[in-house]
């Protein structure tokens, strides 16, 4: 167990910084309304990294907050300043050199460290709080930060008068945690246990609805998951026969279809032959027929000559008659290069027309036979083999849908069997968890007797404030560790009433805390805010003692502090500790008035006076 000690608190405003000395085991804050005396506490809280609703003169005019604190041997400022910068606290030692920069929050995608880590780590609260294995869990037990352990060292003026252990909500779990811890009633190990076990129940959870889905699957199915590999290892076999059956089929079309090619090619090939053999015989009939054109210029049978032709009317020209530059029948003039050759003409002879028919005939038996064969090929289409063919793809098209229900089947099958595993396994580790958890908490045979303690120095602390309307009756409730008065729940108590109690309770665990604060146990660090300490309490004469009782108790734990070497008690109030206290106990005493404010040049926390008027 450490405690803290507030040594000095530096606020920049408008007329720069003030420094407030704070060095002491027992301090009282005391001032007339809206002087700042909660503003100050508001400024120890925000540079501890804490959220603040300011009050509208220092939002308004203070920068920059600077804290000097003291944990265990070690001195640190704490420097935090207000607006967008106030994300982030600067830690120096000492001697002014930076020694971190660490966020107030935990940012979504940054897992670095915090502020939280950073004073839980000092005060030899992280392992215990906030362990980095229950972190590494995914766990949803709900994280511990130095916000959560704040409220038990900082009794909020808003808060005093209300249940500040465990308040109504989703924290009430966190908060009843933290308590165990703190006071020992609890430990490490067996918060992990149970962050284990709560992780190991989510898990079997989410397992088991997987499993009754995947459950409700094969229910609606009507091949059951043990013969689903059965079936499966048929339809492959049955699979395979087709997919043969269907190979040997389309192999047969395959080469039909080939043949058919090759005769469709003949025949084509023996069309065209037969047309040309065709056009050659009309060819040469028709040159036996035709008389010739003209034969005034061609030459005499056994005499080769080389003729030319007009390009104007394609008169044939003789050699000799092209000399003259003239064509003799459209007297056109015919230059050197104008002449083109007229080939020889030649005449068909009988056996040119022999030959041609005769290779007419051998056309037209060839393209007979050519179509007689494609005609007896298509005569034998496997019309049989194509209707098996189709109907074998449906088959196959159904066996293979088949086959793909079953794969997912004996999926699912099979990740039944590693679900219902796995939910088994966690059964079987929540099982094993609870047996831990049974003996941790038999080997906890000193619980009650930490709680008797506790309960013990609460009635202490109320019997030596004896409230006017004590009777005598304090207990702690076990369950929500709460003080129960004279027989009435803190719920139950007046306002008033609350407030005197939440103040005994608060001194109480202070006590407990400094009384075994050489032991390992309580972790609670020795610290305390009071912020108004005489809240709802009167002004007549026994209400004035009664006071007097409070601040006595106060003064009471300071000394405890002093005794111990370390840890601090802040208490704010209007009028300050009564004189009948004053000159017994040492103190330290910070004054504030509207004209000596806490922030110089600011006269009203609430109005926020302007210090330039």
């Amino acid at each position: 167990m450490l405690g803290i000690r507030v040594v000095a608190l530096e606020i920049h405003g408008p007329k720069g910084p003030r420094v407030i000395d704070l060095d002491h085991p027992f301090v009282a804050v005391h001032g007339p309304t809206n002087s700042g005396k909660t503003s100050l506490a508001d400024a120890i809280s925000y540079c501890l990294g804490q959220k603040v609703e300011w009050r509208l003169a220092f939002s308004k005019y203070v920068t920059l907050c600077v804290l000097r604190i003291r944990i265990g041997d070690s001195d640190y400022i704490l420097r935090r300043p207000l607006g967008k910068g106030g994300a982030e606290i600067e830690i120096f030692n000492i001697g002014h050199e930076l020694l971190a920069r660490l966020p107030v929050k935990v940012a979504k995608n940054d897992p670095g460290a915090t502020f939280s880590d950073w004073i839980l780590s000092e005060l030899m609260l992280k392992d215990v709080i906030d362990s980095d294995e229950i972190r590494a869990l995914n766990s949803r037990t709900a994280r511990l930060t130095f916000s959560e352990v704040w409220p038990y060292l900082y009794r909020m003026q808003s808060e005093i008068d209300r249940q500040v252990i465990l308040h109504a909500g989703g924290r009430d779990g966190a908060r009843r945690t933290l308590f165990e811890l703190l006071f020992g009633l609890s430990d490490p190990k067996a918060r992990l246990l149970d962050a284990r076990l709560k992780e190991c129940r989510r898990g079997a959870t989410e397992q088991e609805r997987i499993l009754r889905n995947v459950q409700a699957f094969f229910a609606d199915t009507s091949t059951p998951p043990e013969k689903a590999t059965v079936e499966q290892e048929s339809a492959v076999g049955e699979m395979e026969r087709i997919t043969a059956a269907l190979q040997r089929f389309r192999e047969v079309i395959t080469q039909w279809e080939k043949t058919r090619r090759r005769l469709r090619t003949q025949c084509e090939g023996a069309q065209q032959a037969w047309h040309r053999a065709s056009a050659t015989v009309e060819r040469l009939r028709a040159a036996q027929l035709a008389e010739p054109r003209d034969t005034t210029h061609r030459p005499k049978p056994g005499r080769r000559t080389s003729l030319t032709c007009c390009p104007a009317c394609s008169q044939a020209i003789s050699p000799e008659r092209a000399s003259s530059s003239q064509c003799v029948l459209c007297l056109q003039e015919i230059t050197s290069t104008s002449p083109t050759p007229v080939p020889e003409p030649t005449t068909p002879t009988a056996d040119d027309l022999r030959r041609a028919e005769e290779g007419l005939a051998r056309a037209s038996v060839d393209l007979t036979q050519a179509l007689k064969a494609l005609e007896s090929h298509e005569t034998d289409d496997p019309k049989e083999t194509r209707l098996s063919v189709v109907e074998l793809t449906g088959q196959q098209a159904a066996c293979r849908e088949r086959i793909e229900q079953l794969k997912t089947g004996i999926a699912h099958s099979r990740r039944l069997q590693e679900l219902q595993a796995g939910v088994n396994a966690a059964q079987e580790e929540s099982a094993s968890l609870k047996r831990e958890i049974a003996v941790l908490e038999q080997q906890k045979g000193e619980r009650g007797q930490i709680l008797t303690e506790i309960e013990k120095s609460l009635y202490n602390e109320v019997s030596e404030i004896a409230p006017p309307w004590f009777n005598g009756s304090v207990r702690l409730d076990r369950e929500r560790y709460l003080p129960q008065i004279d027989g009435q729940s803190f719920s139950q108590l007046g306002g008033g009433v609350r407030a005197a109690v939440n103040v005994a309770y608060s001194l109480a665990l202070l006590r407990h805390s400094a009384a075994l604060g050489r032991t390992e146990k309580p972790l609670l660090p020795c610290f305390l805010i009071v912020d108004a300490i005489r809240k709802n309490i009167g002004s007549n004469k026994v209400d004035e003692e009664f006071s007097a009782r409070l601040y006595w108790r106060a003064f009471a734990a300071g000394d405890a502090l002093r005794e111990l070497g370390r840890g601090q008690v802040i208490v704010l109030d209007n009028d300050g500790p009564p004189e009948k206290v004053v000159g017994i106990r040492a103190f330290k005493s910070v004054k504030l008035s509207h004209e000596e404010p806490l922030i110089p040049g600011v006269s009203h926390a609430d109005t926020g006076e302007d210090p330039m008027a």
